[in-house]
């Protein structure tokens, strides 16, 4: 690791005190190329400038901050060393309280990387294809405005599974297991694992429950008309919790697994049960 970029978050990081300290910390140990990027907004317009000659992204805040910074960055193959700037999480690896060391340990490398799967979803209306989005946690259909049960009907390799009635639906990676999938009831899934997890959201029956599936097999749900046509029904897909896009009836979502995936760089020796522990143990 010769070159850094440091990604901020300026609502975690507000006098940026933390982002100078790691910066001049780097310089110091005669990294020369190190560069910073706050974002403006929650677009996180990271700019191939900022990722010229960069080996390694380092980013303050939390897991909402890599999960950001994961979907700007995912085509550049960069590995991401997350630094928790807040509660507790399951992507950040690192403490701000003990930053340094961490550095030193990565600038030494003293470090391993993880590789995590993400999911491609696919919204097609008829033919067309509205849009194509990665996500490294999840992929959530979700209603909007109304209170009305959603209709869903869900097919596997082109094989119909099971039709929901449901407040919605989530489809998440192993490290999207420990996130909206895990309060929804859904399984916790160790995170280097390979598969898709689908769990409904409050579903209108006592039998639903979460159903893993191989991360090869194509998940398609397509949206079926409420049964009150009276009502207008607003129902929308999120890609991280970050893209939302709006669906019709009839929209199909079709999910893959993701031909990208986020390293993400681990300098803790502690396991994902450990994490786990600590984190249940904080809740």
């Amino acid at each position: 690791m010769e070159s850094f970029l440091l990604i901020t978050n300026n609502q975690k990081d507000k006098d940026l005190s933390v982002t100078r300290s790691v910066q001049d910390y780097l310089v110091n140990k005669k990294y020369k190329k190190v560069k910073s990027f706050v974002p403006e907004s929650r677009d996180y317009d990271i700019s191939k400038e900022h990722l010229d000659g960069v080996d390694c992204i380092i980013v303050l805040g939390g897991d909402g901050t890599i999960l950001r910074v994961a979907k700007k960055i995912v085509q550049n193959d960069l590995p991401i060393l997350g630094v928790n700037m807040g509660h507790l999480g399951y992507l950040a690896d690192v403490d701000k309280s003990n930053v340094f060391s961490a550095l030193d340990a990565l600038c030494e490398g003293a470090y391993t990387t993880e590789n995590r799967m993400m999911l491609s979803g696919k919204v097609m209306r008829g033919d067309e294809e509205i849009c194509c989005l990665d996500a490294l946690n999840d992929i959530v259909i979700t209603r909007g405005g109304s209170m009305q049960i959603l209709n869903f009907k869900v097919s596997v390799n082109n094989k119909m599974l099971k039709a929901y009635r449901a407040d919605g639906l989530i489809l998440a990676t192993p490290t999207g297991s420990t996130a909206y999938n895990l309060s929804s009831g859904g399984p916790i899934v160790e995170p280097g694992a390979d598969m898709t997890i689908i769990t409904p959201i409050a579903p209108h029956t006592m039998l639903s429950r979460s159903i893993i599936f191989n991360a090869e097999d194509e998940i398609e749900v397509e949206i079926l008309p409420p049964h009150d046509l009276t009502i207008e029904q607003l129902i929308e897909v999120y890609f991280d919790g970050i893209e939302r896009i709006k669906l019709e009836a009839g929209d199909r979502v079709v999910v893959n697994k993701s031909k990208m995936t986020t390293t993400l760089i681990r300098i803790s020796s502690a396991s994902f049960l450990e994490t786990l522990y600590e984190k249940m143990k904080e809740n």
